[in-house]
């Protein structure tokens, strides 16, 4: 219902001429989003897979840089994501508390007692139930999980932002994007020009630093989508946009590293401008083609059907498959002794994430685990 009634407002690329219900309007929204969480989160299996051999300059090293380059944008997308649905709505403090850390406490709490259990087995000591709540309560047990701890933080500024974002005019949102990127830009410009000078802290402008700016950014995206009345140069826009800063992140990677004579990964970061100007295009681009499959019904309604059900399975498949990656890699040498890293990366992503989601798939089929995954 408030797809319907924020028609517009979530859904930038149609026109008061267009054809269509808004009920139609309201699922080709939902499928670029769909879409765009699918993307996202293969996306982060293709970078952990790639990230195996990113720490040592051998033959491997550039296909790790290249993979570990074009999918930096995977949580970004995520994060903007979470803008579109969650800027423009209205509702109650008590609601969407409930509804945000209903959705994230439970997957963090079960899947840090999985990965305790898990590296325990494996010879992990975590001192006792004390020492595994402090390690739980002080920070992600396996790291992927960071995510999870950042949305904690991140919701509970969303009721703040939304009143901003709803209340400021073009000019102010412009300015607002402005100073995040540019005070996010710092510690990498301050890295490499060695001068050491905290302007964040100085100046206090840590409240226009951090992960929560993507949020903005995201809504801020899906509102300016509405001005392309050519589909395809909006297509192609997005394509190239995420396409050279890509690039730029690997190119940028490559010399830091030669530089200080080690693989460093500087320029992944996603505060990156490189990675935000990626991020930019990657959200673009997989709302897009999410969106115009529908419009154009290009997929049967079977295929949207699969859609649908991986889309809601993203969250299980970013919780588990460090679990899969880290058996496929005991059970077998193939990321390391594949002929060609630049097809032994994606094949190995591929093999992950298939594998990941058969075994969420059949996890989702016990009500009560549809809660954490």
């Amino acid at each position: 219902m408030h797809r319907l009634l924020h028609f517009h407002t979530l859904h930038p690329l149609a026109t008061p001429h267009q054809s269509g219900t808004l009920t139609d309007m309201a699922k080709s929204f939902s499928r670029g989003i769909d879409v765009a969480r699918i993307g996202a989160c293969f996306m982060v299996v293709l970078l952990h897979v790639a990230a195996v051999e990113f720490h040592e300059f051998d033959d491997r090293w550039w296909a790790s840089n290249f993979y570990d380059s074009f999918t930096r944008a995977c949580v970004p997308v995520f994060l903007m994501i979470t803008g579109v649905l969650l800027l423009n709505r209205q509702e109650d403090l008590p609601v969407f508390f409930r509804k945000r850390y209903m959705r994230i406490v439970p997957p963090l709490v079960f899947w840090s007692l999985f990965y305790l259990g898990w590296y325990s087995v494996q010879g992990e000591n975590y001192g006792g139930a004390g020492g595994a709540f402090k390690t739980v309560l002080s920070g992600p047990v396996a790291f992927h999980l960071w995510y999870l701890y950042a949305l904690a933080g991140i919701y509970l500024f969303v009721p703040f932002l939304r009143h901003i974002w709803q209340a400021a005019s073009r000019t102010e949102k412009h300015l607002y994007l402005f100073m995040w990127m540019a005070v996010s830009a710092w510690p990498i410009v301050d890295t490499l020009l060695g001068s050491e000078v905290d302007i964040l802290n100085t100046y206090e402008l840590g409240a226009f630093f951090g992960l929560l700016g993507y949020l903005f950014l995201g809504a801020y995206v899906h509102e300016v989508l509405g001005r392309f009345v050519n589909r395809a140069r909006f297509m192609r826009v997005n394509l190239l946009l995420f396409t050279v800063c890509s690039l730029a992140t690997m190119w940028a990677t490559w010399l830091y590293s030669a530089h200080v004579g080690q693989p460093d990964p500087l320029f992944y970061d996603y505060l990156s401008p490189f990675v935000i100007g990626a991020a930019v295009g990657a959200f673009g681009l997989l709302y897009g083609m999410g969106w115009r499959a529908w419009q154009g019904q290009r997929v049967p309604q079977r295929g949207w059907s699969v859609v649908t059900q991986l889309a809601a399975s993203t969250l299980g498949i970013y919780c588990v498959h460090i679990f899969v990656l880290d058996v496929f890699r005991h059970h077998t040498s193939f990321l390391e002794t594949a002929v060609s890293p630049w097809w032994g990366i994606p094949l190995g992503a591929a093999i992950v994430f298939g594998v990941t989601w058969a075994l969420v798939s059949a996890l989702r089929v016990i009500k009560p685990l549809r809660h954490v995954m």
